[in-house]
């Protein structure tokens, strides 16, 4: 009798864990689809500063996840110089498109890591190549309640076979009205390193399209303080019937 109530006692423990780990997949999940839901059609402005230069651009980025077959594209509206580049991502398909010379140049794995445009996002950021809810385990590091919000801050470890470039992520969210907002990703390139690479802030909450969302996603990276890449959303539409052809490389004619 003791062996089956401890044995009932250990199954209650593994569900219990299992269940918060799904929870916690979920948060990350819906934290992370807060800008985008089932589809979204953005315009929203790019500003750099760097030591050496300073851009400014504005985007139009559709996104389409209502299939396993993910969608992103990102066009440039202007300046005038990079109007009409374009980036598209479908599935694990990436591709640039360079007006210009009408070149399309398919991207290869190794370039995820690498700068979009100049900015301090990577090319895996704004294609979301990498999948934070689904690439990397979780663990509720701390919980607390603040201006009628409740707060969590999740580390995220990748799964031994995941194609990740951050060996730790720290994720700091909150719950509100029933949704999950982030507020601050902390991205470091080793599990054990003490100081980050660089940190994701998500601010000025604001009702667009009927939805509280953030509009504002601002990265900096720890070793250069002074310089960011600000993303502000000026507009944005959800759950539009987007048509397949919006992602196809013959739209960027």
């Amino acid at each position: 009798m003791k062996k089956l109530f401890f044995f009932f006692i250990v199954l209650l423990c593994n569900s219990a864990s299992a269940n918060s780990k799904d929870q916690l997949g979920s948060w990350i999940d819906s934290a992370e689809r807060i800008l985008r839901a089932q589809t979204s059609a953005s315009v929203l402005s790019m500003a750099i500063n760097k030591a050496e230069y300073q851009r400014d651009f504005t985007l139009l980025v559709l996104t389409d996840d209502r299939s396993e077959q993910q969608k992103v594209m990102v066009r440039m509206l202007g300046p005038a110089l990079w109007r009409g580049n374009v980036t598209l991502k479908v599935d694990d398909r990436i591709s640039f498109f360079e007006p210009r010379n009408k070149r399309t140049t398919v991207m290869s794995s190794s370039m995820l890591a690498s700068s979009w445009m100049g900015s301090h996002f990577s090319n895996d950021d704004l294609m979301r190549e990498t999948d934070l809810a689904t690439h990397y385990a979780y663990q509720l590091t701390k919980s607390w309640q603040q201006d009628n919000r409740d707060y969590h801050l999740v580390e995220l470890t990748p799964l031994p076979s995941a194609p990740v470039v951050w060996g730790k992520v720290m994720y700091r969210l909150y719950l509100e009205d029933g949704r999950v907002f982030p507020e601050q990703v902390t991205y470091y390139r080793r599990n054990d390193d003490a100081q980050p690479e660089r940190t994701l802030t998500y601010s000025d909450v604001k009702l667009m399209d009927g939805f509280k969302v953030p509009t504002v996603m601002e990265m900096r990276i720890s070793d250069k303080p002074d310089e960011y890449t600000r993303m502000h959303y000026q507009k944005i539409k959800f759950n539009s019937d987007l048509a397949a052809s919006k992602f196809t490389e013959q739209a960027f004619l």
